[in-house]
């Protein structure tokens, strides 16, 4: 499993995932012959204290 941490605040955010596993396949911690089983969301504070109000989510695949 692999994380990706959005660093800035923001009120929506629309995503492609190709860029996320492209990502790894330049890194070599994924094979170009993998494909993506499963899509989570979901919050931590590293510092502080914080929040998250999630309205929405949802995935296209196509």
């Amino acid at each position: 499993m692999y994380s990706f941490v959005r660093r800035a605040n923001t009120t929506k955010a629309s995503l492609d995932l190709d860029d996320f596993t492209q990502a790894l396949v330049r890194r070599k911690l994924l094979g170009n012959d993998k494909y993506l089983s499963g899509v989570e969301s979901g919050s931590e504070v590293f510092r502080g204290s914080g929040r998250l109000d999630t309205k929405a989510y949802s995935v296209d695949i196509g």
